[in-house]
């Protein structure tokens, strides 16, 4: 997986980490954000709750990995901007698209993206309730700061 690291950033990701899946803190309670429809998808997205399966079935789903690919992007605003922001989520997974490309080149078909925001059939971080900050802080990323800086997530996992 290592070479991957050097990929990614290759490809247009800013950070690209490692790390065991089953260091992923999971936080069932946030499955709430879901369904106060913060981002405004539940139950309008396949990929979304409570079409994509409860908390638990993710967790479930996820355990099922043994290494998680942590790809990271940045977006700078000096005030936020909803179409900007969806922009950079798509470019985000766009560029995640390109790498699971250079995995399947490689052999490694099974494995599952966890998507920055829903993307096609694929739940993000927040569905799967993942703790993004424990996440980041694990691996010496920035998840939150207070610099105008907005930064999106996505996670490959392989066996």
């Amino acid at each position: 997986m290592e070479k991957y690291l050097d990929q990614a950033l290759e490809i247009g990701f800013v950070n690209a980490r490692i790390m065991p899946v089953k260091d992923l803190v999971y936080v069932p309670e946030y499955r709430r954000f879901c369904e106060e429809n913060v981002c405004g998808n539940y139950d309008k997205h396949p990929a979304c709750p409570p079409k994509c399966g409860t908390a638990d079935e993710l967790h479930a789903r996820m355990l099922k990995y043994n290494t998680a690919l942590i790809l990271q992007t940045e977006l700078k605003l000096t005030q936020f901007d909803q179409a900007l922001y969806l922009a950079a989520k798509r470019e985000h997974n766009l560029l995640a698209e390109k790498l699971m490309e250079k995995l399947e080149t490689d052999g490694i078909k099974d494995y599952l993206f966890m998507a920055a925001g829903p993307w096609k059939t694929n739940s993000c971080l927040s569905a799967y309730c993942v703790d993004a900050q424990k996440m980041a802080d694990s691996c010496g990323l920035i998840c939150w700061g207070n610099d105008g800086i907005i930064r999106l997530f996505s996670l490959i996992l392989v066996k």
